[in-house]
């Protein structure tokens, strides 16, 4: 029985020794390059970011982009008191992460009050989805699910997004009744 595991042991070192051999040639027999200051693997064709791009926290990462260079489209023939399809679009060079959530605000007394959720047990997924080819993202948004029906009104949609700290991007205006 120690015959086997002794042979199994052996075996199993072999198998690390082939990959770790693996690991360190290239696949197409290059040379493999290591960075002088850490001595770890580096694959030629792999591009590192510069050390000092590395710690930069996300806080202090500057993007190209501005909310002023997003325009969000209520489509006027989706327009229910429980449902509405947006249009978003983003001609930023650097765009925003669009995810699925969103407030709804209506106007009283021509000021903008935010609705109140029917649940303090809702939740959002949090996935982004991309912008097609003309930078541009339909979405159906459920009113009913997290406000239920809306009454006779004027409305717009409020997309948050992050850009250092977030911020709300707005709709034109939508009227129910």
């Amino acid at each position: 029985m120690k015959k086997k595991i002794l042979v199994s042991v052996i075996v199993i070192l072999i198998i690390m020794a082939i990959g770790l051999a693996v690991v360190l040639t290239n696949n197409n027999g290059k040379k493999t390059e290591t960075n002088n200051n850490t001595n770890s693997y580096i694959p030629e064709e792999l591009n590192i970011a510069d050390e000092n791009e590395m710690s930069t926290p996300a806080d202090e990462v500057e993007f190209n982009r501005n909310p002023k260079n997003v325009t969000i489209e209520i489509l006027s023939d989706t327009i229910s008191n429980t449902l509405v399809e947006i249009l978003i679009t983003d001609n930023n060079v650097d765009q925003y992460g669009w995810g699925v959530e969103f407030r709804v605000q209506e106007k009283v007394d021509n000021e903008w009050k935010d609705l109140d959720y029917i649940s303090d047990d809702l939740a959002w997924i949090d996935i982004a989805y991309e912008l097609n080819e003309d930078n541009q993202l339909t979405q159906k948004l459920d009113i009913e699910k997290y406000y239920g029906k809306l009454n006779n009104g004027i409305y717009r949609i409020v997309k948050p997004v992050y850009d250092n700290g977030y911020v709300d991007i707005y709709s034109n205006e939508f009227e129910i009744g």
